[in-house]
């Protein structure tokens, strides 16, 4: 197996029929380097990410309740093709954003939730 170790990422690119990413980094050495995906890989690297700086904060630190939070700068709601799910955009101030697809009731729930600890 080759070991890239890289120092940092650089940039990213999209092939022009969307099939495939480049994610950019350069090594130790300042040498560029690319690592190729398929389009189909992104969905498990982007589910795998968050678990893995949870991990690596916790093990850093010490500490098991360590994860990373991301501030919401804005949020979107809008309906989905499914007339039961809501799309939940969140936000951040640098750009990065996530949706959700969410239950209209469970939505209810989570903001009769909040509602509820802002009132203790």
């Amino acid at each position: 197996m080759t070991t890239i170790r890289a120092k940092h990422l650089t940039t990213f690119s999209v092939a022009p029929d969307g099939r495939s990413v480049a994610i950019g980094v350069a090594d130790e050495e300042g040498q560029s380097a690319a690592l190729m995906l398929p389009a189909e890989c992104l969905k498990s690297l982007i589910m795998t990410l968050p678990d893995m700086m949870r991990r690596a904060l916790r093990l850093q630190h010490g500490d098991p309740s360590l994860r990373l939070v991301y501030p919401v700068a804005g949020w979107e709601i809008e309906h989905s093709t499914r007339p039961e799910i809501r799309i939940v955009t969140l936000r951040t101030s640098d750009g990065f954003h996530v949706s959700f697809g969410i239950a209209a009731k469970d939505l209810r729930e989570m903001s009769e939730a909040g509602a509820d600890r802002m009132l203790h």
